[in-house]
């Protein structure tokens, strides 16, 4: 019997990734505390600093069209070759800095430079094409299709495992999924939701899903 275990939900639609990778961006240059919008910014004024300041100006109306941009090229000296290193570390370095309640957001650790452009190019690669879910290209950003095409797991037990305090992906988009799993007639829709952030690290989350794995019938996975 086939079964499916989901932890902290990503549904990949422009507001997702805005809500994680936008924020105040575009104005940030006039107001580094701008509030024009929800976003994950609000809960890591620090960490955000970081990372919007190795994002050039002109870039910043679309953070992810810009890091892809400044990914995508190859550096032609050694000061193109530091701009790259320092916008992937920045990048990942974000996403680190907000993934763990107990991390402190002032300690900026520095990713391995290798791993961090490997890192940020898959990352913002799958972002500028919408996850690649149905067509490519960034006109797929605006994409819906997780929850437009849900009915494909009517018939799968479903486990859902999201921390409440996620700020890399917010808790709605696991309320949506569930929602449209429960809604499509899927009886079997397991939701937990932890007291967590995004790491399946954190403590709770942990242990949830380890709950979940034992429980799983053999040959159930």
């Amino acid at each position: 019997m086939q079964t499916l275990i989901l932890r902290s939900v990503f549904l990949c639609r422009r507001a997702d990734v805005d809500y994680f990778f936008q924020g105040n961006a575009a104005d940030f240059a006039a107001n580094p505390l701008a509030m024009p919008v929800p976003g994950t910014y609000l809960e890591f004024p620090t960490a955000w600093q970081h990372f919007v300041k190795e994002i050039p100006p002109e870039d910043r109306r679309d953070v992810v069209k810009g890091l892809a941009k400044a990914l995508a090229v190859p550096p032609q000296n050694d000061a193109d070759r530091e701009r790259l290193l320092k916008a992937a570390s920045a990048c990942v370095a974000w996403e680190s800095s907000t993934s763990r309640l107990n991390l402190n957001e002032n300690s900026q650790s520095q990713p391995d430079q290798k791993y961090a452009l490997t890192a940020a190019r898959i990352l913002i690669h799958y972002m500028i094409n919408g996850g690649f879910l149905g067509a490519t290209g960034e006109a797929n950003r605006e994409n819906n299709y997780i929850l437009d095409h849900v009915d494909r797991l009517r018939d799968i037990p479903v486990h859902i495992v999201h921390g409440r305090y996620d700020r890399v992906c917010h808790l709605y988009q696991a309320e949506a999924l569930v929602r449209a799993l429960r809604g499509a007639g899927n009886s079997e829709v397991h939701y937990f939701i932890t007291t967590a952030g995004h790491s399946s690290l954190e403590p709770e989350t942990d242990s949830r899903l380890r709950a979940i794995m034992d429980d799983l019938p053999p040959g159930g996975v």
